[in-house]
């Protein structure tokens, strides 16, 4: 995606350069031959000439419109996958059960220290709530006259946390109690897997080899098993899916149902942008809107040297490039926007947004050493 606030002369000369250089010649031809040859038939009325232009702007207007749609639409999911990212981090980390005494191999399992951000969330400063709060008739905390009602009862101590959550209780009820200990192997690997699953969709749409960049999100065992599915990111949120099935199936209680149903509408929610990235790649604008104006584009400006030739005598050359670059630069530009997927100068920044998504995902981990974020290189971010 371009960033920059020039453009440099290398992007105006690959969407511009030669067809312009074209009419140009085209265009001094006719002025050597009406001035210096005196062939007065190289010359038209005018008046057609003006008409197909304004023609040919509205139906490029329309071309272009269409195609930024697309790229928006494109940004717009990518957008979504960043929130996504972080919604199903979040509900890893906190909706997932504690971390178990010991792996299914019998090893015990060193749960890691999450970050200092989630460490304060589970142990808090102050004192809770009292618990007499739902006992209140109308739950105000204020009377009529606008003081703060205490409503605890004569020389009752405030409720702790726990007791607050669930009276007459040691603990929260829930699977994610003790959560705070650390975070389990379990919960990493669904985070980082989400982070393989970004890099991979990005390859995919961008028809690039994804193991290389998902590599170090992934056990070898499960890259060797993605090795042969033809959709690699869909296959990582099904494998994530059954990853989070096989640990609730560990845990009995009923609250899980509801944790699972949440965690999974946030995996639908990423099939669903999988799905809209693969409609806007694989659908392409109508040939039609593509072939047409290219063609008169093309026709309009090879007529319009005739038709100002009368006028302008040898200065239709210079005239022809100021409007030939016009009509060629935003034909150019509609036909690159319309496909935000393609890893040109155009394309929607990707490799940054995957990047993005890696830096707060480990970070939610509680991960120091995190990557940089990628800086734009020559006005281009990608």
């Amino acid at each position: 995606m371009i960033v920059g606030r020039m453009l440099s002369w290398r992007i105006i000369l690959r969407y511009a350069g030669r067809p312009v250089a074209v009419h140009i010649a085209i265009a001094l031809a006719i002025s050597l031959g009406y001035e210096v040859l005196g062939a007065r038939w190289l010359s038209v009325p005018a008046l057609p000439v003006s008409l197909l232009a304004a023609a040919l702007g509205v139906l490029l207007a329309f071309r272009n419109n269409s195609a930024y749609e697309r790229w928006w639409e494109a940004r717009t999911i990518w957008g979504g996958l960043v929130n996504a990212s972080r919604t199903l981090a979040r509900q890893v980390l906190t909706f997932l059960p504690a971390p178990r005494a010991q792996r299914s191999d019998g090893t015990p399992e060193m749960p890691s220290t999450p970050s200092r951000l989630v460490q304060m969330a589970v142990q808090p400063e102050g004192p809770a709530l009292a618990p007499a709060w739902s006992q209140v008739g109308d739950g105000a905390v204020r009377d009529p006259l606008g003081h703060a009602r205490d409503l605890r009862g004569p020389g009752e101590p405030r409720g702790s946390l726990a007791t607050f959550i669930h009276p007459g209780r040691e603990t929260p009820r829930g699977v994610i109690t003790g959560m705070h200990e650390g975070i389990a192997e379990d919960a990493r690997e669904l985070v980082y897997a989400q982070m393989g699953f970004v890099n991979a969709l990005r390859c995919h749409l961008r028809r690039q080899d994804p193991f290389p960049d998902i590599s170090p999100f992934f056990r070898p065992s499960v890259l060797e098993a993605l090795r042969v599915e033809q959709n690699v990111p869909s296959a990582i949120l099904l494998w994530m899916g059954t990853r989070m099935r096989r640990i609730y199936s560990d845990v009995d209680h009923p609250e899980k149902v509801y944790l699972r149903v949440a965690m999974d509408q946030t995996l639908t929610e990423l099939t669903n942008y999988l799905g809209a990235c693969e409609r806007i790649k694989n659908t392409p604008l109508p040939r039609q809107y593509d072939i047409l104006p290219h063609a008169m584009v093309r026709v309009y400006l090879t007529l319009l040297p005739l038709g100002i030739v009368t006028d302008l005598g040898v200065l239709t050359p210079l005239v022809t490039a100021l409007i030939a670059f016009l009509f060629i630069a935003m034909d150019a530009v509609g036909r690159d926007v319309e496909n935000p997927f393609e890893n040109g100068v155009s394309d929607t920044p990707m490799t940054a947004l995957c990047r993005t998504i890696e830096i707060n995902l480990r970070q939610m981990l509680g991960e120091s050493a995190l990557p940089p974020p990628l800086q734009p290189k020559d006005g281009l971010l990608h």
